[in-house]
């Protein structure tokens, strides 16, 4: 093979790589970047992670990373995926989709049935702003501004045998 062409082929063999990520992500700059250690101890710095839009993950040492090479040129290298083994669901049917934070194993599930499991680690979910509801709302209680839904008193009702009527809109 000529020496043209044998340098051809060993870029294209060179275009994609996968390593292991050695130190924390760098956020100071625009694009994150991390250190990589790739095959037979090559070890890349500042290599800048790609993310899909609208989406931002910040991985951790250890994590496996796949690489592309702009040209097979070894000092021109981007991160185009990133994930950690560790924490992956093992749980998921075939079909199912999940966002999952690999140190806590907190979720969001898109179930193989349409339902939607959001399951945080720490048992606590937070929601900013108003919540609107089409079915049924379940729950174990409902506490609101400090008064608790299974519990309160009714503060100058006398007790009795009648029902009263529906709630009234406001």
């Amino acid at each position: 093979m000529t020496a043209p062409l044998l340098r051809t082929a060993r870029r294209v063999m060179m275009a994609l790589g996968i390593g292991r990520q050695t130190a924390n992500t760098n956020e100071t700059p625009n694009t994150p970047t991390v250190q990589v250690a790739l095959a037979a101890g090559e070890l890349r710095a500042d290599v800048p992670i790609v993310q899909e839009y609208g989406l931002a993950s910040r991985p951790v040492p250890g994590s496996d990373l796949v690489l592309a090479f702009i040209g097979g040129d070894r000092t021109r290298g981007v991160v185009i995926a990133t994930g950690d083994q560790r924490g992956r669901p093992k749980d998921l049917q075939p079909g199912e989709v999940c966002l999952f934070h690999p140190a806590t194993g907190s979720r969001i599930w898109l179930k193989a049935d349409g339902s939607i499991a959001i399951v945080p680690a720490n048992g606590k979910a937070t929601l900013e702003g108003d919540l609107t509801a089409s079915g049924t709302i379940t729950g174990n209680e409902v506490v609101a501004q400090g008064v608790r839904l299974s519990s309160h008193p009714h503060n100058g009702v006398e007790p009795g045998s009648g029902k009263s009527g529906p709630p009234v809109a406001s």
